[in-house]
């Protein structure tokens, strides 16, 4: 499963394929993009505890019955207006501090 949510700043790009799940989260201006799975304000939407070993990885292998889960959860919240913003909020502070090393490149007027 793959779906795009835009947001105001970015564009959102959950991915649950077969035992991997991840979100990207792509900076609509600078065409920066993270994987923000291991964002403390996503994590907590997921209810993952810090202790977890999920923490430290911003894409995950997991059971395919969870990963289904988790996309569906993902889409609730970043389709919720309130909690969308917020978690913008959360990136553009992150970004500003230089954790976005990544670099989306533009082909024929498209993101790729």
């Amino acid at each position: 499963m793959k779906t795009i949510i835009k947001g105001q700043n970015y564009n959102f790009y959950i991915i649950a394929d077969g035992i991997k799940f991840y979100i990207k989260a792509l900076h609509s201006a600078s065409l920066r993009f993270s994987f923000i799975n291991n964002l403390n304000a996503v994590l907590s939407e997921f209810d993952i505890s810090v202790d977890d070993k999920k923490v430290s990885e911003s894409q995950w292998i997991i059971l395919k019955r969870q990963s289904n889960l988790l996309f569906k959860k993902a889409v609730g919240f970043l389709s919720d207006v309130n909690s969308r913003n917020y978690i913008e909020k959360k990136l553009d502070e992150d970004r500003r501090c230089g954790e976005w090393e990544n670099f989306q490149l533009k082909k024929r007027g498209k993101t790729k």
